[in-house]
């Protein structure tokens, strides 16, 4: 009989050379294989988990597809798991496998056990095929119109799947999607923004007229986030979801980009964003990177596009290297749009010559050659002669070339 996982992961990192590992391996895969052909009910679930071990590491672990097809079909809810969670990770989209799973799909989308419908539902974002697509859509439309919030949430995750599987069915599908903006529930409004964010991404023209009237409830529900007092339940040091704040914004910069009325109708709520959500996080600088984004890509006015660089500039002071990189790379890409707002900053962005990671002052020494004009020549030539003397060897070259 083969071993437990637990022990299976102590013998493989006790191993000291690669050979030891690969005899490990294989000595307990010959195992596996065994039990499998040998159709060992009780540690079936076992063996696949093992597997997906062995997968993880590498190793070639095809040969259970069919054990996690079993497990789908087992009764017991762990069983259930450890199956959907093999078949998600070891499918290779070969049709045979795809189509045995289809009807137990179907079956566990009609399960009494929501948990169960979970996990279908979870394996339907994850490896449906536009056949599979079609033959579940039914199911997965009852769901997605369901009371059970888990659910409905599940099956907006699904949609996404499914409609990049099947870009038709979305027309038949819009008031549903529509529908989900309206819950009161957090993670359905969370799935629901998500959803049509990957639509709009995948054909922002054709499925952009399908949403083009949102713009309104989300920015209503932007500032109920922004003027909630503390709830546990959703707060994130001191920020009420913040992940629903990033993904809201992400959709109207979508719905905002060459779209004068939509941008005109979220310009207030982005100046409040702006201005009023807490820095000293990280949850705080996700949203207020995210706002930047959005007002430099709609057609937002000059002084919010000021106050977007403005937060970058800040950025550019933050103790965090992420954030640093992040801000420099941004400001990269806005130059061009406002080169005298950017132009304000650039004591802080000659300071981040002088930053020990490389990699922002690469960046850095980019954003300099993209500064450079007629008034400022002579002093960033300066820093950038400065820099030269300290640079790495590899980078002298192309510094060298760029100064001349």
């Amino acid at each position: 009989m083969s071993i437990k996982l637990r022990d299976l992961i102590r013998n493989v990192r006790a191993c000291k050379t690669a050979a030891e590992e690969r005899a490990v391996i294989a000595k307990e895969s010959a195992l596996i294989r065994t039990a499998f052909k040998d159709n060992d009910k009780q540690y079936r679930h076992r063996n696949v988990a093992k597997l997906l071990f062995i997968h993880m590491l590498g190793y070639p672990s095809h040969f259970g597809q069919m054990e996690c097809l079993k497990l789908i079909a087992a009764n017991n809810f762990s069983e259930k798991r450890i199956g959907y969670l093999g078949l998600m990770l070891l499918l290779t989209d070969q049709e045979e496998v795809l189509t045995l799973v289809t009807n137990s799909l179907k079956n566990d989308l009609n399960h009494v056990n929501p948990f169960v419908v979970g996990l279908s539902l979870t394996a339907v974002g994850n490896i449906a095929s536009p056949d599979m697509a079609r033959d579940l859509i039914t199911d997965i439309d009852k769901h997605l119109k369901s009371d059970n919030h888990f659910l409905r949430k599940k099956a907006a995750l699904a949609c996404i799947r499914v409609f990049r599987q099947v870009p038709e069915l979305v027309e038949d599908f819009v008031e549903p999607i529509l529908d989900l903006l309206r819950s009161k529930n957090h993670a359905v409004l969370l799935t629901g923004v998500q959803l049509i964010v990957d639509l709009l991404t995948i054909d922002r023209d054709v499925h952009g007229a399908y949403f083009k009237g949102i713009v309104p409830a989300l920015v209503r529900e932007l500032r109920n986030l922004l003027s909630n007092n503390y709830t546990p339940e959703y707060d994130v040091s001191g920020i009420v979801d913040p992940f629903l704040q990033v993904n809201i914004l992400s959709c109207l910069r979508l719905l905002g980009r060459d779209n004068e009325d939509a941008s005109e109708a979220m310009n207030d709520v982005l100046a409040q964003v702006a201005t009023n959500t807490e820095t000293s996080k990280n949850a705080g600088n996700a949203i207020l990177y995210e706002c930047v984004s959005t007002i430099m890509s709609i057609q937002s006015e000059s002084g919010l596009k000021v106050l977007a660089i403005n937060i970058l500039g800040r950025f550019l002071l933050n103790r965090d290297n992420n954030i640093r990189y992040v801000a420099l790379n941004t400001l990269s890409k806005v130059i061009a749009e406002d080169a005298p707002a950017v132009q304000r900053h650039r004591n802080t962005i000659v300071d981040c010559l002088k930053d020990p990671d490389l990699s922002i002052r690469q960046r850095a020494l980019e954003l300099i050659y993209a500064l450079v004009n007629e008034s400022n020549i002579q002093a960033l030539a300066r820093e950038m002669l400065n820099y030269l003397v300290v640079s790495p060897l590899d980078q002298k070259p192309a510094l060298c070339s760029r100064i001349a």
